[in-house]
Order: structure tokens, then C-alpha cells, then sequence
């Protein structure tokens, strides 16, 4: 076992901390933290982790949002392995939105990263001072106990307590200076397939997601957002509108225009019957080829320099050919199923607020202004331009369940404007957005546009490699760091402000970056006449976790062996958010279908899987998503609004254009990675470069033009 150090304020600080997470406001049992002069007999709670009942139950808080990515089942796993309890013991709940667990945040595939020693941490605080309950109880010493079961058991004398008989005693104590965490050859929970805990409550229909939230007295609101980026109400008339059956109330604000009433239905019966004339601000000759041209001259302009290795200008300049290519890669919308939606309920001066938010903080800072009138509001605005805090005492969040997020809920406008709606009708209401709006106003995966050239020796291996690119939001990861040992990079990027909203969205930077790397890694390999593995092997350390994973995807996915006719594998890999993915695509381009993608195989280098299944089922998602943005979806933009609205003409992947997906893992003993985001990148890339191998193009833009989808 590792010994770690604990008192219980830096324990209590470190893991708040050092966890960003997302939370659902519940209200928390009695305090029983070790040495409080109030506790419950009934229940030990040494930290805002986790508490055992005399019923032998262990509950465990999660401070992470629940979107299907399973944080509600491995965290606890964390806990249950340092603590010693049977895994049909754990109860979990999301935690309240409270100072004391800190900002809660989730993105960048964080929650098992930063939670692997801190709530191990938890769990072995519990398991030490049980320990020491028990030992106290028959006057042996501590070290002649041990924990197995949810139980303490004294061997010499065969004696045994469960973990409910010693809560009382336990409670009393003071947290220890030092806990032994188990070694790797000791965990039972971590690294086991364990059922989710959140399943059955989404099979029987009892899970509250944002939509399913119903109030006393509640209204519903739906939204009618000015189409084009920028601009505002110019003139209303709602009295169609207002003769819609149960509509209640239409209020004007500013660039949008809320509808409210008794039920979901009016309210979107009440939009569809509303007059609106928009006023323009200077965004109407916004559009996707114009967008695109401004791309490509900051491109042939100086950017940030992220990487500047070797001298490639001066081998640029002298070789007598190079090797190039430029990629445009379109906006994309993260269209979670479920649209954005918030309720929200202000009395006595306080706001409560049910959504399914990725930042609960972020969601009270968002509603934090609103409970504010006259100088408060005033001097509230002046803080916030001073860069202080928002005082957020006044706002509570229960987060619930989420419909999706990838990103896309990290925003928080949808809370914002559930908060000024129920503030202007004076009583509880769930807004929910039209589908329509969500594509439309979504923040979306940024357009880029990128620009690289390369050169080769006499051996046919890259000698320098120049990267350039440019979009509105953009972000040097995947490029600036990449793998392969070329003596000669060079990478820059530039910003350029194209009026378009846009945020994370799974995998942010890495997706774009990721796409345009590995795709000329393989204009590079063609070029010299490379087998495209052979050449990522050759340029990546011997030792490298990813050249790993490019091994074992070649020899599962059988790359150099003969496959069915018509039939093509590519190959990317990537490193991301501390995981390390490699993916062989098999595809066939077909005259009367287009691309059918076969089979994808997958290899992940994670570090520790705690719940390997978890783990697979991301990367299938992962892969799903990335497919979708592969050969299908794309946002353009024309006369300064978005083109697209709905599924019809933004469509994602169908269950009967599903390849075949295999996913495997590579055992390690290292520090987990994240899980989440890594699966994404690879994907787009590995199907472009099969498309190459199967027409001899090079693909140089997304998604792929003139084809049908996927298919067994």
C-alpha cells in the first residue's frame, strides 16, 4: 500500500480542490464529520464524500454530471475499492451545489482523472477509522484488524463487526494523519465490469432528466431567437399568437422573443403563430464562403507560433519538391437529443434552477445578476467588470440527469434566459427549446482552415513539416504537440472572429487538428511510397504508449492482409486529454451507395480502466459521434444565419448504418486518462485516409462529399 498524508481541513480543501465537477443540489444528511461534537448514531460521514449507515448501506456523492459517460458508476467504484464494501452496498446521489465542493465543471474528460486518488482518498479515511472503531471495541491495536466485505475482522480471535454496528463509535474520531491506499495487485472494484448504477432508474422511467422536471404551479415557456447572428426585435405581433389555446403570456427581450403557457404544446403552437420582424446588425453578408476566405488569408499570414523546431523555412526553400495540402473543416452543431431545456423557480428572494447543466457554477454565475434590482444591479455589472466573483448565495442548481452534452451545455444561455422568463411572469417555468432553435443557436465546433507542407529525404521519411491554420476559436492541441520525430516543425495558428458563436465540443481542438495531421501524414506516406503504419511506427519512440496502440490496432484490424474486394483499410492515432487511441477503418466506396464503412477497430492505452465496459462504451460513442461529423453533418452559414434547422438536413448516423465496432484495451498500470474526448479525433481521419487508399484522392475537406453513410 501507498501512505498518504491527510488532516481532515487539507482533506477536505484538496479534494474540493481538485475535483471540478457538476452537481445536483439534494439536501445532505446530518453531518457526521470525524471529531464534530454533533453526530447522528445512525451515520458516519468523515468527509462530503461519502457516509455509512447503520444499515450498512454507503452512500457516495458524485460532484460530476451524469450525460451517459458513467461517472455515476466508476466514481464510486473509487470508493468502494479503498473502503472494502460489497458493490451492492453503494447508493449514489449527485452532490448539492454547495461551496464546499468547490467550481463544478465537467468537460476535458476530467471526472476519473482527477478524482482517482481523491476519492480513493475518501474511501480509505472511511475504511482506517472503521478500522480503528473496531480495534478500540475489543482493545487490540489497529494493525491487528483488517477491512473485507463492508465488515472489520480481528483473525487471531476470528472476531467480526459490520461496518452499520461501528458507525456510532466511528463517527466520534478524528480524521488520521496518514491512510494506506492499496497497491494495483490488491484492487477487486477497480478494473472489474460493474453494473451502472444509473440503468435501472432509466429503464424503469424514474431517472429525471432536464425535460421530465415538473413544479407546482409551473408554466412552460419555449423560445423564438432572432435568426441572424446579432440582431434584434425590430417589430412584434402576437396576436395570433395570443389566441393559441393555453398561452399566457408573450414576452419581448431584446433579440428574442418568449412564448409562455400552460403546457409544452401552446408554447410551441404560440411560436409558430408569432410575427416577428428582425432588425439586422451588420451580420447579413455573413456567410460560409466568405467566412472560408478570410480563413484563407490569415493562413498566408504570420500567427502565433505554438511549435518551432529545426529550420523548416530553409529546408522548404531548398528542396526541389514538397509535398502539401489544405483542409477545410466546416462548423459543426452538437444536437444533444435533448434540446436545451432549465426550470426555474425564484421565491422569498431566492432562485432555484432544475437543469441539465455541465457547470452548475457556471449556471449560478449565469442567474446570479438577475436576482439583483436597482444599485445592487448596478454595482453587481461594475463587479463583473472588474473581474469579481458574482455572489451566487442566492442561487441553488439541482442538476439533473443530461440528454447529451458534448460540450454543448457548458454554456449556459438556456439557464440564463429561464431566469429572466420566470422572473417577468412571477411564477415557476421550464423552458424548453424547439429543435429548430437548438440547431440554429447552438455554440458551435469551430470552422477551420488549414494549410501544411512537408518535404522528404532520399528515404522517402518526412525531413520538415509546416503547419498553418486558422478559425475563430482555435487551439494549438494535437498539432503543437505532435508525436512523430520529424527534425524540422513548425506550427502557427490565427484567430480570426467570424461573428459565429462557438464552444467545446467533443474533443475541441484535437478533432480539427487531429483530421489535418494524420490525413497528410498519409499524403506524406504516399508520396514515399510508405505503407502509412509503417511510416507512423518508424516515426514514433519505440516506446511510446501510442505507437502501442498502432500495434495492436494493425494486428487485430489484419492490416497488409488481404481483405474482401473493394475493400480498403486507414489507419490514424492520437493522443488526447491523456489517452492514447489508434483506429483502422474498413470501408468499400460503392458507384451506387458511396462510402460504406465496414468495420471500425479501436485500441485504447487509458491507464487504468477502473470499469473497462465504461470504456468501451465511450469509444463506440465516440466513434458513432465522430462518424456522424464524418459523412453527414456540417452547419453553413448564408445571409448571416445558420443554413441548417433540424435532422432532415443536419443528420447523424442511423442504428442501420453502424459499422461493426471493436473496441480493446490495453492493460496498464498507469494513471487514467481521460475517456470522454479521445475517441474522437482518430475516427475522421482514419476514414479519409481509406477513402484515399480506395480512390487514390486525397480528401481535403469534411464532411465527405456524395455519400450514403455507413452500413454492415
Amino acid at each position: 500500500m501507498s501512505i498518504v498524508k491527510v488532516s481532515r481541513r487539507r482533506f477536505l480543501k484538496g479534494t474540493t480542490a481538485v475535483i471540478t465537477s457538476l452537481t445536483l443540489g439534494v439536501s445532505l444528511p446530518p453531518r457526521s464529520f470525524a471529531g464534530s461534537s454533533e453526530f447522528s448514531p445512525a451515520l458516519f460521514q468523515p468527509n462530503i464524500w461519502l457516509a455509512v449507515g447503520a444499515d450498512d448501506n454507503v452512500t457516495v456523492w458524485i460532484a460530476e454530471s451524469e450525460m451517459g459517460q458513467g461517472v455515476m458508476t466508476s466514481l464510486p467504484m473509487l470508493v468502494a475499492e479503498e473502503l472494502e464494501v460489497d458493490w451492492r452496498a453503494i447508493r449514489v446521489q449527485h452532490a448539492p451545489s454547495t461551496p464546499e465542493y468547490g467550481k463544478q465543471y465537467t468537460g476535458g474528460s476530467t471526472s476519473i482523472r482527477s478524482a482517482w486518488l481523491p476519492m480513493r482518498q475518501a474511501g480509505a479515511v472511511a475504511r482506517t477509522m472503521l478500522i480503528s472503531a473496531a480495534a478500540r471495541q475489543w482493545g487490540v491495536p489497529p494493525e491487528a484488524c483488517r477491512a473485507e466485505h463492508g465488515a472489520v475482522v480481528h483473525p487471531p480471535t476470528d472476531r467480526r463487526m459490520r461496518y452499520g454496528e461501528l458507525v456510532a463509535t466511528a463517527a466520534k474520531m478524528t480524521v488520521p494523519n496518514a491512510v494506506r491506499l492499496k497497491e494495483p495487485d490488491d484492487f477487486r472494484v477497480i478494473g472489474t465490469v460493474q453494473p451502472r448504477l444509473d440503468i435501472p432508474a432509466k429503464v424503469d422511467g424514474s431517472a429525471v432528466f432536464g425535460m421530465d422536471v415538473r413544479l407546482p404551479g409551473m408554466l412552460t415557456a419555449t423560445v423564438v431567437h432572432c435568426p441572424e447572428f446579432g440582431g434584434r426585435i425590430a417589430q412584434l405581433n402576437d396576436v395570433r399568437a395570443r389566441q393559441v389555446r393555453g398561452v399566457r403570456d408573450i414576452i419581448p427581450l431584446h433579440d428574442r422573443v418568449a412564448i409562455v403557457a400552460s403546457e409544452t404544446w401552446s408554447a410551441l403552437q404560440g411560436a409558430q403563430a408569432l410575427q416577428v420582424g428582425w432588425e439586422s446588425r451588420n451580420h447579413g453578408t455573413l456567410s460560409t464562403p466568405s467566412i472560408r476566405e478570410r480563413l484563407h488569408h490569415a493562413v498566408q499570414q504570420r500567427g502565433t507560433v505554438v511549435r518551432d523546431e529545426g529550420d523548416v523555412e530553409r529546408v522548404l526553400g531548398a528542396a526541389e519538391s514538397t509535398v502539401s495540402a489544405e483542409y477545410d473543416l466546416p462548423f459543426q452543431a452538437h444536437a444533444p437529443m435533448e434540446p436545451m431545456c432549465c426550470t426555474v423557480r425564484i421565491q422569498d428572494g431566492h432562485c432555484e434552477i432544475w437543469a441539465p447543466t455541465q457547470s452548475p457554477t457556471g449556471a449560478q454565475r449565469a442567474a446570479a445578476p438577475y436576482m439583483r434590482s436597482g444599485l445592487d444591479a448596478l454595482l453587481g455589472k461594475l463587479r463583473r467588470r472588474l473581474g469579481a466573483e458574482p455572489d451566487i448565495a442566492a442561487v441553488t442548481v439541482h442538476t439533473t440527469y443530461l440528454g447529451g452534452g458534448f460540450g454543448r451545455r457548458l454554456q449556459q444561455d438556456y439557464v440564463a434566459e429561464a431566469v429572466e422568463i420566470a422572473q417577468a411572469v412571477g411564477a415557476p417555468v421550464r423552458l424548453v427549446w424547439s429543435r429548430e432553435e437548438d440547431i440554429q443557436h447552438d455554440y458551435y465546433h469551430p470552422v477551420t482552415y488549414h494549410r501544411l507542407h512537408g518535404v522528404l529525404d532520399a528515404r522517402g521519411m518526412p525531413l520538415a513539416w509546416r503547419h498553418r491554420f486558422a478559425g475563430p476559436s482555435v487551439s494549438g492541441a494535437g498539432a503543437e504537440d505532435l508525436p512523430y520525430a520529424i527534425p524540422n516543425v513548425h506550427v502557427e495558428y490565427s484567430r480570426v472572429d467570424t461573428g459565429v458563436p462557438t464552444g467545446p465540443w467533443r474533443s475541441v481542438g484535437h478533432a480539427y487538428n487531429a483530421f489535418a495531421t494524420e490525413c497528410f501524414l498519409d499524403e506524406l506516406a504516399f508520396a514515399g511510397h510508405q505503407d502509412p503504419l509503417e511510416l507512423r511506427l518508424r516515426l514514433l519512440d519505440e516506446h511510446s504508449r501510442l505507437r502501442q496502440t498502432l500495434v495492436r490496432v494493425a494486428d487485430l484490424a489484419r492490416w497488409g492482409r488481404q481483405l474482401p474486394d473493394h475493400h480498403h483499410h486507414g489507419v490514424a492515432a492520437h493522443t488526447s486529454f491523456g489517452s492514447h487511441v489508434a483506429q483502422v477503418v474498413e470501408l468499400s466506396v460503392q458507384p451506387t451507395v458511396g462510402i460504406v464503412v465496414h468495420k471500425v477497430t479501436c485500441v485504447v492505452d487509458c491507464g487504468f480502466a477502473v470499469n473497462p465496459d465504461t470504456v468501451r462504451a465511450q469509444m463506440e460513442s465516440a466513434i458513432v459521434f465522430g462518424l456522424s461529423a464524418t459523412l453527414k453533418g456540417k452547419i453553413t452559414i448564408r445571409d448571416g444565419r445558420v443554413e441548417q434547422s433540424n435532422f432532415s438536413d443536419f443528420p447523424i448516423l442511423t442504428m442501420p448504418e453502424m459499422p461493426t465496432v471493436d473496441v480493446h484495451i490495453i492493460p496498464s498500470r498507469q494513471s487514467p486518462g481521460g475517456i470522454g474526448e479521445p475517441g474522437v479525433p482518430p475516427i475522421a481521419p482514419a476514414v479519409a485516409n481509406a477513402v484515399r487508399a480506395a480512390t487514390g484522392q486525397p480528401i481535403l475537406g469534411l464532411p465527405l462529399v456524395g455519400t450514403s453513410g455507413t452500413s454492415r
